[in-house]
């Protein structure tokens, strides 16, 4: 009888397995392949061993890609507002825990622009940081100041691209995670804090913290997974990687090198070094799974 069991639960997720192995295994697979050879899709790949890392990292004496340099370098300081990102989610939780009807529909609220498409919304802030007509140049305007070409200074574009990205993510599934952990504190110990009069930042630090560490730290993590692997979206969508290059992330980077430039054994090369770099997040994201969120 357990076998059958064993077998009908296997059927189950069939069709999961299958879905992995498809799309996520064997274009890893041939993505490690390819990252070995010249192709530009018009003709086959040619085996040309390791010089695709060779040019991407620098080996052999000459110097790194200065472009892969500069998108990498872009990524990383995109990525040092996952801080930021989880303080955030993390106030706005403690803000948004009390269960009441307005607590409900400020969630609700906060959460919407994670279930907008993010086209959309990036289109739409695209058009707010517009130098000539935006919403903030003309807010300026009014008030007798000149507001910078937000996105076509190249001094300028990161930090807007990082102000969009944190607005976009401070209240999306984190914060969730956070008022689900919030949810299991004990209310014996929110009731000592209020008869001891503890503020809000000793309250963090003696009843919070102990208990949100783990939801922290797995917070952070997916954070700097999402900020290294990802930034494709709003950046081709509101700069196009520019102004030269100031905004351009790896991702965005693969996708040039791929499907603007035909050079897709070089991008598989890109995507390598990109897991290699997001591979010890992973490790500690999957160690972090499923530990009670204290």
């Amino acid at each position: 009888m357990k076998a059958f069991h064993d077998q009908r639960g296997m059927l189950y997720v069939l069709p999961l397995l299958t879905g992995v192995v498809l799309f996520t295994v064997v274009p890893g697979v041939m993505a490690v392949y390819l990252s070995f050879c010249r192709w530009s899709f018009t003709t086959s790949p040619e085996f040309i061993g390791l010089w695709n890392y060779r040019k991407l990292l620098g080996l052999g004496g000459t110097a790194p890609d200065p472009l892969f340099v500069q998108a990498l370098v872009n990524t990383l300081i995109i990525a040092s507002m996952v801080p930021l990102q989880v303080a955030g989610s993390f106030l706005l939780a403690v803000f948004l825990q009390h269960r009441n009807p307005w607590g409900q529909f400020l969630r609700l609220i906060v959460f919407l622009p994670t279930l907008v498409s993010p086209v959309a919304l990036f289109i739409l802030w695209r058009w707010i940081f517009n130098a000539d007509f935006g919403l903030i140049s003309l807010a300026l305007g009014k008030a007798g100041l000149a507001g910078p070409a937000w996105l076509e200074d190249p001094t300028w574009s990161k930090p807007a691209v990082m102000l969009v990205l944190l607005w976009e993510s401070v209240g999306s599934f984190q914060m969730l995670f956070f008022l689900a952990a919030l949810r299991q504190i004990p209310g014996q110990l929110h009731e000592m804090a209020r008869l001891d009069g503890l503020g809000f930042f000793h309250k963090a630090r003696a009843v919070y913290f102990p208990w949100l560490k783990k939801a922290a730290l797995f917070n952070g993590c997916l954070g700097l997974l999402g900020a290294l692997q990802g930034g494709f979206e709003i950046t081709y969508i509101m700069t196009g990687g520019g102004p030269v290059g100031s905004t351009t992330t790896l991702s965005l980077y693969l996708f040039q090198n791929a499907f603007e430039w035909e050079r897709v054994g070089y991008a598989s090369a890109v995507g390598v070094a990109m897991l290699a770099l997001v591979s010890p997040l992973l490790l500690a994201a999957g160690l972090l799974r499923g530990k009670r969120p204290q």
